[in-house]
């Protein structure tokens, strides 16, 4: 009796683990998109494919929007109004950073198209952006593979054995 609960304690806490592992990499990830616009902004760059910020849906007849880095998504979930303990209602509730567009909302306050500025923002009428397909193959996901090759390359360079001859 007691070994099971040792054993399910000790379950409990490698799940709790697990769960800080990954907020820890949301949080990175958020704190790394902030950076980023901080630094665009700073030099007076746009952000035109929201690289910076987080792409909400595509509604028929709107541009899409670019809500702030550190909102997690660009939609309006309820929390969208306080996050971080914030009044973000403007910056990452997509129905409310389509209504702040230049030309709906006062020009001292209105938020301006992504080729002019940084998240949040409103992306450029006519093109659907999305995010990447997760899926997609890329660098990182053959990495082992790439590294065996290269060895089996390198060796193949210093080898003192014959090529193989070449038939034509």
């Amino acid at each position: 009796m007691a070994r099971a609960s040792v054993a399910l304690c000790l379950a409990a806490m490698i799940l709790v683990a697990q769960v800080d592992v990954v907020a820890a990499a949301r949080r990175d990830q958020t704190v790394r998109k902030m950076i980023a616009a901080h630094s665009l902004a700073r030099a007076g760059l746009p952000d035109p494919k929201c690289a910076t910020g987080v792409i909400g849906s595509k509604d028929v007849g709107k541009p899409q929007v670019c809500c702030a880095g550190y909102c997690g998504e660009c939609s309006d979930y309820p929390t969208c109004a306080s996050v971080r303990g914030q009044n973000s209602t403007n910056a990452c509730c997509k129905t409310q950073v389509y209504e702040m567009r230049c030309g709906s909302a006062p020009a001292n306050v209105c938020l301006k198209k992504c080729t002019e500025s940084v998240p949040p923002c409103i992306m450029e009428e006519g093109e659907v952006f999305t995010t990447p397909d997760p899926a997609q193959r890329t660098a990182g996901g053959d990495c082992n593979k790439a590294v065996q090759d290269w060895r089996t390359k390198a060796a193949a360079a210093i080898s003192t054995t014959a090529a193989p001859a070449a038939s034509m």
